[in-house]
């Protein structure tokens, strides 16, 4: 769902529940709302994001595009795609995300980073994923869990940041050519009911993400 006169808000409504993602962008930033807590894709080191500048859906893919300004030192798109799992069906209370996040500059040195960052009260941990060469991402809280994964192509080029109260991974990093296009594509699950991720939705995300190619676009 979105509102053609508010951007920067979208929604999934499954049943009597929504899922809500606030993208505005600079220091806003943008989030997956899961209560009152926000699971978060921000700029590395407090900076600004550049703002939103066009939103649109296109089949079941939410498509946000935030081009570089002067203030920035590069632009991106995010491509969000609610993720059918086997086994494991989105409803209410768990749903699974394909975060598509794609980077670009003009400027002849760049090293664009981006965090993603989830709320990990109950502690932050990582494992090897059930795939060869991917790693899983827990935080646990009292209210919610979420994990994120990556595929092998995005564990090299990621690390996660070792921060109190949260489970931090940052994106990208390294050195980006002036008009080259960088992409990552972390898959994100969230249980709504427990504190953390039950093993049978991290398989079945490791399953999927293994299967699936990288979009093109």
């Amino acid at each position: 769902m979105t509102a053609p006169n508010r951007i920067g808000v979208a929604a999934w409504q499954i049943g009597d529940s929504i899922w809500r993602i606030d993208a505005r962008g600079e220091r806003d930033a943008v989030a997956l709302v899961v209560g009152q807590e926000r699971i978060a894709l921000v700029a590395s080191d407090d900076q600004a994001l550049p703002p939103l500048d066009e939103q649109f859906v296109r089949n079941d893919q939410l498509h946000f595009s935030f081009p570089q300004t002067d203030r920035s030192q590069f632009g991106f798109r995010l491509v969000v795609r609610p993720v059918p799992l086997e086994g494991c069906g989105a409803d209410g209370t768990h749903i699974a995300l394909e975060l598509l996040v794609s980077v670009q500059t003009t400027l002849l040195d760049s090293h664009p980073t981006l965090d993603l960052v989830l709320p990990a009260r109950g502690g932050a941990r990582d494992e090897a994923g059930a795939q060869s060469g991917s790693r899983v991402y827990h935080a646990d809280n009292g209210d919610f869990g979420a994990a994120v994964i990556l595929g092998p192509q995005d564990v090299a080029s990621s690390v996660a940041i070792d921060q109190p109260g949260e489970q931090r991974l940052r994106l990208f990093g390294e050195f980006l050519e002036k008009g080259v296009i960088r992409r990552a594509r972390p898959w994100l699950v969230v249980d709504r009911t427990s504190g953390s991720v039950a093993p049978r939705w991290i398989r079945a995300a490791s399953d999927a993400l293994a299967e699936s190619p990288l979009p093109l676009s």
